[in-house]
This record gives structure tokens, C-alpha cells and sequence, in this order.
């Protein structure tokens, strides 16, 4: 998952800039991007269980 602390460092680390969280959070706003959110799944979930 990217978040805007994460994209903050890697502008700093590639650039050699300071970047503030909220600048991150702004910058992927303008950009149509969103933090993602993985959906956690168990891999032995069973569903007729889950139904049940």
C-alpha cells in the first residue's frame, strides 16, 4: 500500500528534497491517485462455513 508517508520519502529519497505529508497527500489528490487498500482474504477461509 503507498501512502503519503511513503511517497513522501521516496520523493525526498529520489529528488534530494524535503516533502511534507500533507504535500504528498495533496500531490496524489491532483493526480487522481488514492492510497490502496489491500483486501485481506484468509487462505483457508472456508466459505460454506462463512454462509452458514
Amino acid at each position: 500500500m503507498w501512502t503519503a508517508s511513503r511517497v513522501a520519502t521516496l520523493i525526498g529519497r529520489t529528488f534530494h528534497v524535503p516533502y511534507s505529508v500533507s504535500g504528498a497527500t495533496r500531490l496524489m489528490h491532483r493526480l487522481g491517485l488514492s492510497p490502496q487498500v489491500p483486501a485481506r482474504r484468509v487462505v483457508e477461509r472456508d466459505e460454506r462455513a462463512v454462509t452458514a
